[in-house]
């Protein structure tokens, strides 16, 4: 066996995935909301936008399951999306 096919030499320039730098301009650019206001926040815009399309909608308003559907979305759904969002 030849020393040539034994070593071989792999260039990988991947950047490290946190650079301090990198971490410092995404936390300007998205700034973190403490739980005790965004918890109330997400009830709020459930609640908020459930009897805005209820007022226009009537049928939307009259079902439980979708009121329930509705409130997870917003409380499970749109923090779930946001975070993916940041990655």
């Amino acid at each position: 066996m030849s020393d040539e096919a034994s070593s071989v030499a792999i260039d990988l320039d991947v950047p490290p995935a946190a650079t301090p730098e990198r971490i410092v301009a995404r936390s300007r650019a998205l700034p973190r909301v403490s739980r005790r206001v965004w918890e109330p926040a997400l009830y709020a815009g459930a609640a908020v936008s459930y009897v805005t399309i209820g007022v226009f909608v009537n049928d939307f308003v009259l079902s439980w399951v979708v009121a329930f559907a509705w409130l997870l979305l917003w409380v499970w759904g749109v923090p779930t999306l946001i975070r993916r969002l940041r990655r």
